[in-house]
């Protein structure tokens, strides 16, 4: 029988009536089970045994967190049938203090005290005869210079220093064997102290769990004595930081034939108030939680006004921000994926993706960040060194890639980018989608070195703001190859483009560039050129502007 506290007011209606009549109370332990992991949430399940008797009885459903969302909550209950239910978030009876495993912990670390004050009281012990032993030395020093003996003749005197000096020998021999017989005895404390201090960590990771549970109290009716099973279901958001994300190393392959691995794996974390153990695990891509509806649309409404005055620039340019808002916007490059592996199954069906861990998890509630390998997916790629010089010194390394792999990679911040085993950028990855290209830098390539000179400009074209009706521009940009090896290079730069009849602008380039508006951003140039080693190419690049002389440039 299955229920959710959409149907609490119904059932609380009867409660009151059900619970005069039930025969006893049970207390039911419940231990998570199953969580299927979403970003930022979690449907946490989980399971007990129950032993009924004949009758009615109250199952005290416990182990609960507050961190549940009580309107998500699911009760299924076999074995008997279920009258009411009960839920209290306020005025929960305590928690029962006698937690077998805080118990068990608790028992481990007087054990292993109680041994360490064993052995420190064995080596005191051993010490004793070293005491011992420094009082006899003292007797027979202190006898050694006795004034009686003076009237001893030679004879005697000999036979007392020998008797001196022999006794004080084995005294002394033994004081050295009982420190040497005491030290033995605290060697075993190196051991115990470690045990010590792992039993003290295992009590600390139980005592992470917050002491507060929820109260829910079900009354049911058991039709003939026997054993049933409760398992209760629920979603929770912790304390705001549980869910679940991937994490990536791209590695970049520069041989005969480039090829890019992406090694995937993923990163949990819990903070729901009570530690998972040993549970079965699974991650969704969905967002339960997210929009689940088209947005509205709502009327437009336009006008029109005299203009405002034109706003004074403080700057002699645009910013990259104001010049890239002025940009028609880029298309953002899609994803890649493949069959999940190594200790994974996977369900690509569905409007979700949905990954299922193999082996049982243990994460602790708030303290732990556990990270899960995945698998690694390589596919083709191709290298080209992209060169802008208006912004940078060097060109890049950029390979272009397809996802062959037929399935999503979702998004992920600060991976690590590696050429041929090495360590050289860090960089966010947008996620890729099946069939789609994506293109990633993996650095600079410091012997292609860039230079762009502006080799004459018009008077009075140094402000932003100009009143003469015409600028010109003349620009020359080189590349030179120092590396020692043969470069694909791609070389972008820009012109100024206009959507005014009245503001004219030419442009024109020696060589003439391959591609034109370059991922349908207007004025955005390419050259594709192949540079051999100890090679320069140079490009000569002219612009000119013209606009009626009543206006302004902006």
């Amino acid at each position: 029988m299955r229920i959710s506290l959409m149907a609490f007011a119904v059932c609380s209606f009867v409660q009151a009536a059900a619970s005069a009549v039930a025969a006893d109370t049970v207390p039911v332990s419940s231990r998570v089970s199953e969580v299927t992991l979403y970003p930022g949430l979690a449907e946490v399940t989980r399971r007990a045994a129950v032993s009924l008797p004949e009758g009615r009885h109250r199952l005290i459903l416990q182990n609960v967190p507050k961190s549940a969302l009580l309107e998500t909550l699911q009760v299924e209950i076999t074995g008997a049938r279920r009258i009411a239910t009960l839920l209290r978030e306020d005025y929960v009876p305590p928690r029962d203090a006698d937690d077998p495993e805080i118990e068990a912990a608790e028992a481990r670390i007087r054990d292993l005290e109680a041994q360490v004050a064993s052995v420190r009281d064995e080596a005191a012990g051993a010490r004793a005869g070293i005491r011992a032993a420094e009082a006899s030395i003292g007797f027979l020093q202190q006898l050694g210079g006795n004034e009686g003996l003076a009237q001893a003749d030679a004879s005697a005197l000999s036979e007392i220093a020998r008797m001196i000096s022999r006794e004080a020998g084995k005294a002394s021999q033994a004081a050295v064997e009982a420190e040497a017989g005491a030290r033995r005895i605290e060697l075993r404390l190196e051991a115990l102290d470690e045990d010590l201090a792992a039993a003290r960590a295992v009590l600390a990771a139980i005592t992470l769990e917050d002491r507060d549970r929820l109260y829910i109290a079900v009354d049911v009716e058991a039709e003939q004595a026997g054993e049933g099973t409760v398992m209760l279901s629920y979603f929770t958001a912790g304390g705001g930081n549980i869910g679940w994300q991937p994490s990536y190393e791209m590695h970049l392959s520069t041989g005969d034939a480039a090829e890019v691995t992406l090694k995937r794996a993923v990163v949990l974390v819990q903070d729901t108030g009570e530690n998972w153990r040993d549970v079965a695990l699974t991650l969704s891509t969905a967002v339960p939680f997210g929009q689940g509806s088209p947005s509205a649309l709502n009327p437009w409404l336009r006008r029109i006004e005299e203009p405002e005055p034109p706003r004074v620039r403080k700057s002699l340019g645009l910013d990259v921000a104001e010049m890239s808002a002025f940009a028609e916007p880029a298309l953002e490059a899609p994803a890649i994926a493949q069959e999940a592996r190594g200790g994974w199954g996977v369900d690509l069906g569905g409007a979700a993706a949905t990954y299922r861990f193999e082996l049982p998890v243990s994460i602790a509630s708030g303290a732990d960040l556990l990270r899960l390998e995945m698998d690694s997916l390589s596919a083709a790629a191709e290298l080209t060194a992209v060169a802008v010089p208006s912004r940078d010194e060097t060109a890049y390394r950029v390979v272009t890639f397809t996802n062959s792999f037929g399935e999503q990679l979702l998004a992920s911040d600060e991976v690590p980018r590696f050429v041929d085993g090495k360590l050289i950028t860090v960089g966010n990855f947008a996620g890729l989608a099946p069939g789609a290209e994506m293109k990633a830098g993996f650095g600079p390539i410091e012997g292609l070195q860039l230079r762009r000179d502006l080799l004459r400009q018009s008077e009075g074209e140094q402000g932003l703001i100009s009143r003469s009706n015409a600028q010109m521009q003349k620009v020359e940009i080189m590349v030179e190859n120092l590396t020692g090896q043969d470069w694909p290079l791609r070389v972008l730069d820009q012109v100024p483009y206009s959507q005014q009849d009245d503001l004219e602008i030419k442009w024109s380039a020696k060589p003439q560039p391959t591609a034109e508006n370059v991922e349908k951003q207007r004025g955005i140039l390419a050259w594709d050129m192949e540079l051999g080693a100890g090679e320069s190419r140079t490009i000569r690049l002219d612009t000119t502007l013209n606009w009626p002389e009543d206006m302004v440039l902006r």
